[in-house]
């Protein structure tokens, strides 16, 4: 993943070897995850299931995000 999109806006990540999707909202720098089929929750930035994340997910758009 290229991490100049957090400079850009908002970035959405899928993580399917953890069911997990993660949200960084940039206007507040805060991170949310939803796991499949669950509400969102704002997690710290700092989550290491979030760093993974962006290491080895897949980056989606606002759709796939909110889509299960």
């Amino acid at each position: 993943m290229r991490l100049d999109a957090f400079i850009k806006g908002d970035v959405y990540i899928d993580f399917p070897s953890e069911d997990a999707k993660f949200r960084f909202e940039h206007a507040t720098r805060k991170v949310y995850r939803r796991f499949y089929g669950k509400p969102e929750d704002e997690i710290s930035p700092s989550s290491d299931l979030y760093n993974q994340a962006i290491c080895a997910g897949n980056q989606i758009n606002r759709n796939e995000y909110y889509r299960d």
